[in-house]
């Protein structure tokens, strides 16, 4: 999406930065499996927590990894725009969970999902394929792997499946998250199963 001088919109990565946090947990080899419950995650392993969005794993995750080297693994994603600053944990690792104030764009997340599609994954190939097991929303109609995100209004949904990619993206509260899911998931021509 674009403004009317052709820059592109930069917005806080905020929970789909979750996805760079798993990321850096699998390839630092804090988790092995991706259904094996975390702490701070109810029961919830590392793709239900995805799925859910819930704060406190990833929070928990962050402290473990550290800012220095979680800074590292978000400058490799291709998601985050511009320089990582020294101190953008300062806020510890619950404002991690939603990336703090590093930016992003919509585009950038898109083109992620692409990049899986085409089968050229933009991150490490054995915690990249562990990260596609945690992208996948079980017990839908079809196979897809997604992230939900929400931050100032607007909230977004982008994954792939096994013929496109798909980014969804619409103003309003947290609350639309459902809307969002069914708005996503009717690119596929399917209802989502209730979550």
């Amino acid at each position: 999406m674009g403004s009317g001088t052709g820059r592109a919109l930069a917005l806080v990565a905020a929970s789909t930065f979750k996805v760079v946090i798993a990321w850096a947990a699998l390839d630092l080899g804090l988790i092995q499996d991706v259904e094996k419950p975390l702490e701070g995650a109810e029961g919830l392993g590392l793709r239900g927590s995805l799925e859910k969005s819930i704060n406190p794993p990833f929070a928990i995750l962050a402290e473990k990894i550290g800012s220095a080297k979680l800074a590292e693994y978000a400058a490799r994603s291709g998601l985050i725009e511009g320089e990582i600053p020294k101190d953008w944990m300062k806020g510890g690792g619950q404002e991690a969970a939603h990336a703090a104030d590093l930016k992003t764009t919509i585009r950038r997340e898109h083109d992620i999902a692409v990049a899986w599609t085409r089968e050229e994954a933009p991150w490490d190939s054995k915690s990249g394929r562990k990260l596609q097991q945690a992208l996948v929303w079980k017990g839908q109609k079809v196979l897809v792997r997604a992230k939900t995100g929400s931050y100032g209004g607007c909230l977004w949904m982008t994954g792939y499946g096994a013929d496109k990619a798909v980014t969804v993206f619409m103003a309003g509260p947290a609350s639309r998250r459902p809307e969002i899911i069914k708005a996503f998931y009717s690119r596929w021509g399917v209802e989502p199963v209730e979550l």
